[in-house]
């Protein structure tokens, strides 16, 4: 066997593993297409009866009944389409349901995997896989076994009745021409998988290219790239094309050799015939038979350049679906995760809190084995000794033995200039990756001893460049709390500083927020991100588009709550208190801790990017 070959029977068995439940209209829809085809011959066959007792007694000497014959013609071609009813029916249920599984499946191992699954990779190349590729699967489902099981069972049934009833040389005939047809696209296979794996990765390059182009059309026609951006563009559409003619090629030509095939077998079957002394009666009959077996044969090659297809989009999912996670769920194991409490909050004259009522119940798997929980108290952040680089094999490490902590139920600045670590901290914390040396604690306990819906439940991000999603504002305010109240909706709102939205939940927001002003945007990345009630609020740069004066608006509300963790992280060190707790950054080291008054007192990497600020003011 060879390795191809051994690699399509895995894809097959990994194929068919998503029909689990589903073969019953799997059999319906191989019974249909076999008794529709078998069907099919018999048209080709009384009609050829007919045309022999048309000629007259010479040579069948027996007169033709019209209307018994055309009632059978008839009802024989109603039953044929309502087989091919009921064989597309149950074919593409099949179909469609596996489809939706494979999603389905898809998502679920991808999404533990972001974002470092993700890192790289363009949006618009993973939603290639999930939607093109996967649809490219169709074809195995909906066309693959009952075009593989009539095209044996057919061609056997017809062949048989051949050989018994009317001519057994002719029967041979007709099975070697039959023989030869459902050879010709397995033998001519290797060179079409080729091509078809090349065409599916040229697509995901392309896919990958437009979305660049589309994301970053602004810099694209800022810097006049324009030219050099459609000429990539251009050369990965050549590659294209070169693959898909090569595909096209490779079926041009089964194409070709099938229909001379088709032809040579029946020319086959009138030189037999007349070499043997058939009867003109036979001769014809044998023709319809060849004739009605031309469908079956076809369909098999059909379905054989299908699944070429189809095969190599399966690769191209299960290279997603088969990679080994960044990161594990340490607890799934041996505990379920809680889901994000969303408690009614309490009346209160102070300022409003939406996470005052939050209940967590969910427990943790410590390594031996046993429960340990979360208190629901204010939670403190460690990073003991950490090391970690987006690339373990190669380049400078994004932390390099970095020791921080933020007290619990206080405000904490990580400060830095571009590119000294400072999300990488909240990436770490998320367990987006996880260290390659030192331990990440929340309230004492290694992030990697939590099951991670339990840890991301209690931890919430504000980022720089937050999106949204394609939907109303309230469906994007509620997307880590979908059962929030409208007092908790409101409560948010008004702590980010947006209480007039309030009466715009129902208004629909574009994709990626292009319909919001930036600022509004982070702000109400903002109010999402209090919504889950968290025990940490981690806010990445999330104010850096507000003007100053509401910047400290939102700073004094969120400073009301009370047992909330709050970790900015930020390059604007002129904006922080002089109280306030600051661990500054630079090239993956820290290399400044105290307060901000501190610091302030003497030169050093706060003073001076303090000084660059306002500078740059």
């Amino acid at each position: 066997m060879t390795p191809a070959t051994a690699r399509r029977r895995e894809l097959t068995g990994w194929l068919i593993g998503q029909t689990r439940g589903l073969l019953a209209p799997l059999g319906l829809a191989v019974i249909a297409r076999v008794l529709g085809q078998l069907l099919g011959v018999a048209l080709f066959v009384v009609a050829a009866s007919l045309l022999i007792r048309a000629a007259g007694p010479q040579l069948s000497g027996q007169s033709v009944g019209i209307g018994v014959a055309v009632a059978a013609l008839a009802g024989m071609a109603i039953a044929k389409a309502l087989l091919r009813y009921a064989e597309h029916y149950a074919g593409h249920y099949v179909a469609f349901t596996s489809l939706q599984r494979l999603r389905d499946a898809f998502f679920a191992r991808l999404i533990p995997q972001a974002p470092a699954a993700t890192q790289g990779r363009a949006g618009a190349e993973l939603t290639s896989r999930a939607t093109s590729d996967i649809d490219r699967i169709e074809v195995f489902f909906a066309h693959t076994l009952p075009p593989a099981v009539s095209a044996v069972a057919v061609p056997a049934s017809a062949l048989t009745w051949l050989a018994v009833a009317v001519d057994p040389r002719l029967a041979l005939t007709l099975t070697l021409t039959v023989a030869a047809l459902l050879a010709l696209p397995l033998l001519t296979r290797r060179g079409a998988v080729d091509s078809a794996n090349a065409v599916a990765r040229v697509r995901g390059q392309i896919a990958e290219r437009l979305s660049d182009d589309v994301q970053g059309m602004r810099e694209i026609l800022g810097f006049g790239i324009a030219e050099q951006r459609l000429d990539g563009l251009a050369r990965v559409d050549a590659a294209r094309t070169t693959a898909a003619a090569q595909v096209g090629a490779n079926q041009a030509a089964r194409a070709g050799l099938s229909v001379l095939l088709q032809g040579g077998g029946l020319i086959a079957v009138l030189l037999v015939g007349a070499s043997t002394g058939a009867s003109p009666a036979a001769i014809m009959t044998a023709l319809a038979v060849g004739i009605g077996l031309i469908g079956p044969a076809r369909g098999f090659e059909d379905y054989i350049t299908g699944l070429d297809n189809a095969f190599a989009a399966t690769a191209r999912i299960r290279e997603i679906m088969d990679a080994a996670p960044a990161i594990t769920d340490f607890a799934s194991s041996t505990a379920a995760a809680a889901p994000a409490a969303t408690g009614d909050a309490p009346e209160s004259e102070a300022a409003p809190d939406p996470r005052a009522a939050a209940s967590r119940s969910g427990t943790a798997a410590s390594p031996s084995g046993t429960a340990a929980s979360l208190s629901d108290a204010a939670a403190g952040v460690e990073f003991d000794d950490v090391t970690f680089g987006y690339d373990p094999n190669a380049g400078p490490r994004a932390l390099d033995g970095v020791t921080l902590h933020a007290e619990a139920g206080t405000w904490t600045h990580i400060v830095g200039v571009s590119g000294s670590g400072k999300s990488t901290l909240a990436g770490l914390l998320l367990r987006g990756w996880d260290p390659e040396s030192g331990v990440v604690r929340l309230a004492g306990t290694d992030v990697r001893e939590l099951p991670l819906a339990e840890l991301r439940s209690r931890i919430s991000l504000a980022p720089q460049r937050p999106t949204t999603l394609r939907g109303t504002l309230r469906e994007n305010l509620t997307l880590a709390a979908p059962d929030a109240t409208d007092e908790q909706i409101a409560e948010a709102l008004t702590l980010a500083g947006l209480p007039d939205w309030t009466q715009r939940l129902a208004e629909p927001v574009g994709a990626r927020g292009q319909s919001i002003s930036g600022g509004q945007l982070q702000r109400l990345s903002l109010a999402r991100a209090l919504l889950p009630n968290p025990q940490v609020l981690i806010i990445d740069e999330g104010l850096s588009q507000l003007d100053a004066e509401t910047a400290a608006e939102v700073r004094q509300r969120l400073q009301s709550i009370e047992n909330l963790t709050i970790i900015e992280i930020t390059h604007r060190a002129d904006l922080i208190d002089d109280a306030a707790a600051v661990w500054v950054l630079d090239l993956g080291k820290v290399v400044e801790s105290g307060t901000a008054s501190q610091l302030r007192s003497h030169t050093g990497p706060f003073q001076r990017l303090e000084a660059r600020m306002a500078y740059d003011a």
